[in-house]
């Protein structure tokens, strides 16, 4: 790693920002799609009226954005990357999902996915089917069901495959250009208290970057740019894993605390004894009967003799 990244991460070293230039991370929008929420992001406009993003400004808000993602990741957090526009997001986080196996959303954001109890039936629903058509029960049925069910599937799929192996709810999300996600960001900031946002934004976001727990500013227009930025990211989620499994292992290799038998090993307590009437004393057996009746009959002997 370069020196000055040792000595202080959130500088931005000359070979990062040669890639960052080569890659077009620095070009914002024309000034007429300028939003004035974004000025503090912006370092300049070049001739062509295209607004310059502050790289320094980039590299810095990736750091903070990792960061979090790593703590994230460590304590095992549902991050979801949502990204739907077709021009680059979307093949962008598509491929970078499968690859590092991340849930996320990219077809397109249904109402309610974060508010709606309906959405996670429908998660549920997904995983049945699935299992149902790896099992092999679609090909035992009628035609009609089975064309029926495979619609239903391939529809779950497309909009919900992304996150049918979440398990319990999200914690974090990363926005990739809020201003075409805009119901998924505005249902994200309904739950801002338990949910952790990320927008990866261009210098035409109408939202203020208060809103969000980090904002970073780049070309989110170009595939390189944003595949250069997820580069950045990924390595914090790696780190994050890594963490993650070195928790576990050291948790397995502690195990049971040594001196003394385990739990599971405790020998078993004898049950007390019940004593069979209420009025006999539970440390005292009861008498047998037939030594009873001998008993009554010796003392009915002995009267008699005595008589």
């Amino acid at each position: 790693m370069n020196s000055v990244l040792e000595e202080n991460p959130l500088e931005l070293s000359e070979d990062k920002a040669r890639n960052f230039l080569e890659s077009g991370v620095h070009f914002g929008q024309p000034t007429s799609k300028r939003s004035p929420k974004m000025d503090e992001f912006v370092y300049g406009v070049n001739k062509a009226g295209m607004q310059i993003i502050d790289l320094n400004i980039t590299w810095k808000k990736i750091q903070e954005a990792g960061k979090v993602i790593q703590k994230l990741t460590s304590e095992d957090k549902n991050i979801v990357f949502v990204g739907t526009n077709e021009r680059a997001v979307s093949s962008v986080l598509e491929e970078y999902s499968e690859k590092f196996e991340l849930h996320h959303i990219v077809n397109r954001w249904l109402g309610g996915t974060l508010t709606n109890p309906v959405t996670r039936n429908r998660i549920n629903y997904l995983r049945e089917l699935e299992g149902m058509e790896q099992s092999g029960f679609l090909d035992s049925i009628s035609a009609k069901e089975k064309s029926f069910l495979s619609k239903k599937l391939k529809k779950l799929r497309k909009n919900l495959g992304g996150l049918k192996k979440i398990k319990g709810a999200m914690h974090a999300m990363v926005i990739v250009d809020p201003v075409h996600e805009i119901n998924a960001t505005l249902e994200a900031l309904k739950k801002n208290r338990n949910l952790t946002i990320i927008a990866i934004a261009d210098t035409n976001c109408h939202f203020s970057p208060e809103l969000f727990d980090v904002l970073i500013p780049c070309n989110t227009n170009s595939l390189r740019s944003l595949s250069l930025v997820m580069d950045e990211l990924m390595e914090f989620i790696k780190n994050g894993r890594q963490q993650k499994a070195q928790k576990q292992s050291s948790f397995v290799s502690i195990g049971p605390k040594r001196g003394g038998p385990q739990r599971g090993n405790l020998p078993r307590k004898p049950a007390p004894i019940q004593a069979k009437n209420q009025g006999d004393s539970p440390s005292k057996p009861a008498t047998n009967k037939v030594a009873k009746e001998a008993q009554k009959k010796d003392e009915v002997k002995t009267k008699k003799e005595g008589e």
